[in-house]
């Protein structure tokens, strides 16, 4: 494909530039001068960790060369900004030549990581793939996964980011050894990034952590970004009504009060598209009076009743709708777009007077009460495709302010959550500074669960923390396409450890009417689970903030030394305590392979520990899923936030510091975010296997609640003290031992 040179170029937040520390323990290498080529090599041990092979410029995407460091036509300047990180910048002068790239042989056997969410090849891994950076849209498995970022990792111990949002495409060769990206770009800065420390678990993760220092990392959203939120296909579908039910409206009401009668713990409810007047049910700025008499009063009772309430936006101008008028009239939609897809074209926000039109006509939402926005779209043909990654920035960016501007972004010279929380599915890099990802459209199928679990891990890799699927799969057709009771609750268990629970409702696969009290009592399990690890993943996501790792993470993230792990795509760390293993066969069984280096304790039971190294077959109902905690795993999970629990007329916040000692291991911290006090906790815990020792250490906590050390013969608990405190016990046997 080639991409239309006129593309414009946002290079955002380059590092600067300082002096290279002499101390580095990596050095470059110049191969070649023409054309040019360097490695970096390692100072200790002087042996080669990459091979930037050339640097690529051209008139188009196919025709390009590896360029001599002496062109006349093209600027290459090379540079460590920190010890562990080369900036290459290339700036071509020449008329003809608008694309720029750069390509780098590979160790063999290593495997590459990143760039898109969705899973090629059925897989974590790219091997054999070469596509744009851009949208995807319908796929197997999963529609429309389209996170990306112009990011990849290499199990060989580096990575490269490349700064840009124009439109390019990456090819990753295992039959050739190379890996190389190209950009419709005259100019282009790019990052190769090292380990800070050589060894050891924090070796891979500080590729993410440097990345996220070049680009924005996500913020900390509210705390009802998290969920279960609840949302409805088309909730104007009449055939969907329950009984009694007589419009859209109602229908929200009914499923808030039908959650409210189940006992399920919930954080929102999201409507999406359509609920406007005009075709496509968007574009006119409104909710259509015959389904929503009184919009206004229903997200007022949904806030009384403990909920946001949230709804479905995408700068698609439908013809016929204001939007579309409005933009027509004053030439801020993209020209001769062929849409085959669905009706609609794009504003072109990168105009100024479109960006702030849009803005302004968007504010009638949060100004009705509406808190956060699922982003669709931007990936269907309503813009050029070499505006892709613009056009969807802007868009996101647009949202972000709006909510912003109404109730408060998130702060992080004084840690504060936004007050709202928005999520896409087509995002690109600096997006996430915006939005959280949303798992795209999902077949409701085992393989879509398989491939959402893939997809979940691949979005962690390219610094997308903030993640959910549509729990059960979107793609359902109505007689024949409604998960099954097991996939779902499958399902329910995977959502339960992500990040974000979102529950999809459609027409005959509504659990509370559909499906049995069995499927009913799963959901009101991992919903509260889910709720009560909210102070655990939102410390994460308060970590994230800074250090960009997300939550749910590759299992070589944790255990880069064990060889086994760099293919496992349907297991996963949740943080660095969880390790956890979603069933997607229909008979139950689940292979679980424990990484080397850890000891894991079944989470449920407490009882059962396996060594890491080992791999066991499980054989669980729906009731239960495999869920194990590393030793010297510390835990906060808690009912820090009411929400939608009116049921509980004496209900007060509560937290647990759950700890798993280990005399295996010495020592282990967790860092808490308080939020009720702004600050980060940081939890201790020490071991002494001579005096069968274990002491747990904390500083202020502004939630009562109890410290649990789990030991054999059953946990020891002590009161938490509001002003911090430390409490140990002697004599004691580890879990693990």
């Amino acid at each position: 494909m080639l991409f239309k040179a006129s593309l414009l170029i946002l290079l955002l937040g380059a590092a600067a530039s300082t002096a290279h520390d002499a101390s580095s323990p990596y050095k470059l290498k110049e191969i070649s001068s023409n054309p040019y080529a360097f490695t970096i090599m390692s100072t200790a041990s002087n042996t080669t960790i990459v091979s930037n092979t050339g640097i690529l410029t051209g008139a188009t995407n196919t025709s390009m060369t590896a360029t001599p460091k002496t062109s006349h036509d093209t600027k290459i300047t090379t540079q460590f900004i920190a010890p562990s990180i080369l900036h290459v910048h290339t700036q071509t002068t020449g008329t003809t030549l608008s694309f720029t790239g750069a390509q780098f042989s590979t160790t063999p056997g290593a495997k590459h990581y990143g760039v898109w969410s969705y899973p090629f090849n059925d897989s974590i891994t790219n091997a054999e793939i070469a596509f744009d950076l851009k949208g995807l849209q319908g796929n197997d498995g999963i529609n429309y996964a389209s996170a990306r970022a112009p990011f990849f990792i290499s199990s060989a111990g580096y990575a490269v980011y490349a700064d840009t949002q124009a439109m390019g495409s990456f090819s990753f060769s295992d039959e050739m050894g190379q890996v190389e990206f190209r950009f419709n770009a005259t100019a282009l800065n790019y990052y190769i990034i090292l380990p800070e420390v050589m060894g050891g678990e924090g070796a891979f993760k500080s590729l993410l952590t440097q990345y996220a220092s070049l680009t924005d990392t996500s913020p900390l959203w509210s705390p009802r970004a998290y969920g279960p939120m609840f949302w409805h296909n088309d909730f104007q579908r009449a055939s969907a009504f329950p009984e009694g039910v007589g419009n859209a409206q109602e229908f929200v009401r009914d499923v808030v009060d039908q959650l409210a009668a189940h006992r399920v713990r919930a954080s929102a409810v999201m409507v999406d598209r359509p609920y406007g007047t005009g075709d496509e049910g968007w574009g006119n700025y409104d909710f259509d009076p015959k389904y929503w008499p009184d919009v206004q009063g229903l997200v007022h009772e949904v806030a009384d009743k403990g909920l946001d309430f949230q709804a479905w936006v995408a700068n698609r101008a439908v013809p016929g709708s204001e939007l579309f008028n409005t933009s027509a009239s004053n030439n801020w939609l993209f020209p001769d777009i062929q849409n085959e897809l669905q009706p609609g074209v794009a504003l072109n926000l990168s105009i100024p007077d479109a960006y702030t039109y849009l803005q302004d006509a968007m504010n009638f939402l949060p100004r009705l009460g509406i808190k956060g926005y699922k982003i669709d779209r931007g990936d269907e043909n309503e813009m050029p495709i070499w505006g892709e990654n613009v056009q969807t920035y802007l868009f996101h960016k647009l949202m972000y302010e709006g909510q912003a501007a109404h109730w408060g972004s998130a702060a992080r010279d004084n840690p504060r959550p936004a007050g709202f929380y928005n999520f896409a599915r087509s995002v690109n890099d600096r997006s996430r500074r915006y939005t959280g990802v949303w798992g795209a459209d999902p077949a409701s199928t085992e393989n879509g669960l398989v491939q959402s679990i893939r997809q979940g891990i691949r979005s962690g890799l390219l610094g997308f923390p903030m993640w959910g699927s549509d729990c059960g799969g979107y793609t359902r057709k109505i007689g024949t396409g409604a998960p099954g009771e097991e996939l779902w609750a499958r399902w329910m268990w995977f959502s339960a450890f992500s990040p974000v629970y979102e529950v999809m409702l459609y027409e005959e696969s509504i659990p509370w009417y559909d499906y049995s009290e069995e499927l009913m009592g799963v959901l009101r399990e991992t919903a509260r689970l889910h709720h009560e690890l909210i102070p655990f993943i939102q410390s994460y996501m308060f970590r994230a903030t800074t250090d960009g790792l997300p939550v749910i993470r590759a299992l070589f993230l944790q255990a880069p030394h064990d060889e086994a792990v760099w293919d496992a795509d349907e297991s996963y760390f949740f943080g660095e305590e969880f390790l956890v293993a979603p069933i997607t066969q229909s008979n139950g069984e689940k292979s679980v392979y424990f990484p080397r280096g850890s000891k894991y304790l079944e989470y449920f039971g407490k009882e059962d520990v396996y060594e890491g190294g080992g791999e066991r077959v499980f054989k669980l109902d729906i009731n239960s899923v495999p869920v194990f905690v590393r030793e010297g795993a510390i835990i906060p999970r808690g009912d820090l936030y009411q929400f939608n629990n009116q049921w509980d007329r004496n209900w007060k916040p509560w937290l647990n510091i759950e700890a798993y000692p280990s005399y295996d291991v010495e020592s282990s911290g967790f860092r808490y975010f308080d939020e009720e006090s702004g600050r980060a906790v940081d939890i201790r815990m020490e071991t002494k296997k001579k005096r069968k020792m274990v002491c747990v250490s904390y500083s202020v906590l502004a939630t009562p609640g109890e410290l649990q050390i789990h030991l054999k013969g059953g946990p020891r608990k002590f009161k938490l003290a509001r002003r911090g405190g430390k409490e140990c016990v002697w004599g004691v046997d580890s879990l693990f031992d």
